[in-house]
């Protein structure tokens, strides 16, 4: 599993692709009366790319020649992305919520079927070809990280843009009352009944590793509501890492390969490496202090500041954690 939370995300895009470009995999989505494989969204999660927007963005910055070469023989099959309409498209080949077969798919948005096929396969080629399908990177990012999703915060509500679609799909649902039926009815071959299992266990290992990815991203971004509606350094709450790991009961060591190397996007645009919203105390208590300390009126002392962070911001820290915050502060030239 640690292996799999550490996975670069191109690499874990082709292992998706590996598993829904399989026969049997197809078979137990697509197939007429199937249903047996489905997919569920997270809450408030979304895709945030746009095939629409992709090729006009790159043709205006004058890049036309390098998303053809990135879209190969499927650049053809934009212009029936934006025929269809985002609805049709997101319904039928993004979210694909409802176990719809590849033949009625095509006669309900009037494609062949070889384009619809073509048009799912183009979605989970994307996911390995990130370089020409993600914003483009703030220029402080390092190249090796990997921008899962633009955050956003309406009231106590959060939201995720998710900028690859297999992010957007969600968690992969099977259903094994459905499967059962198929094994009695005779619709699963000798072949497909040996491969079955290690269909299933890949389904699982991937459904495994997102979730503890977005129960991390989820968590951070709800601890920090507070910050992400205000754009306030000094309204991040401290965040450590066994403290997240307690609180989702997961391994710290876990929670640690999951935020490595990956980026969010704020909701005023900045991209910035997940681990940033987890500062620590003392981080906190360095931006809280240099906006007090720069506030009119008689500097408060050590023990009045220890005991308004108490009571305003829940952080207990000793007067003399305090002094050192506040020299370091003052040392940087903050008031």
């Amino acid at each position: 599993m640690a292996e799999w939370i550490q996975m670069p995300e191109r690499e874990f895009a082709r292992q998706v692709e590996d598993i829904e470009k399989d026969p049997l995999f197809r078979k137990l989505f697509f197939s007429e009366g199937s249903g047996v494989i489905r997919r569920q969204r997270w809450p408030g999660g979304r895709y945030g790319g746009s095939l629409y927007e992709l090729q006009e963005g790159l043709v205006a910055s004058g890049e036309r020649v390098k998303v053809e070469e990135a879209l190969g023989d499927k650049a053809e099959l934009l212009p029936l992305i934006r025929k269809m309409g985002r609805e049709n498209f997101e319904r039928y080949f993004l979210y694909c919520e409802e176990g719809v077969p590849l033949e009625e798919i095509a006669k309900r948005t009037d494609l062949p079927v070889e384009a619809v096929r073509q048009i799912h396969d183009l979605l989970l080629e994307i996911g390995a070809q990130a370089e020409f399908f993600l914003p483009a990177r703030d220029p402080g990012m390092a190249r090796s990280y990997s921008c899962l999703a633009r955050l956003s915060i309406e009231g106590d509500e959060a939201s995720y843009e998710f900028f690859q679609p297999y992010w957007a799909r969600g968690l992969y649902q099977v259903r094994y009352d459905l499967l059962e039926d198929w094994k009695r009815s005779g619709k699963l071959e000798a072949n497909d009944r040996r491969r079955l299992r290690h269909l299933l266990k890949r389904i699982e290992i991937v459904n495994l590793r997102q979730n503890t990815l977005f129960r991390i991203l989820e968590s951070l971004t709800r601890l920090q509501t507070e910050f992400l509606g205000s754009r306030r350094d000094d309204r991040k709450r401290p965040i450590s890492l066994r403290m997240l790991a307690r609180r989702l009961q997961l391994a710290p060591s876990n929670v640690s390969r999951a935020v490595a190397g990956r980026s969010v996007r704020m909701p005023w645009g900045q991209e910035v490496p997940l681990i940033t919203l987890m500062p620590g105390r003392r981080n906190v208590v360095r931006e809280v202090l240099a906006r007090w300390l720069a506030e009119p009126g008689p500097r408060p002392t050590d023990s009045e500041i220890a005991s308004r962070l108490r009571r305003e911001y829940g952080i207990q820290v000793s007067r003399r954690t305090v002094n050192a915050a506040r020299h370091e502060v003052v040392k940087s030239g903050r008031v």
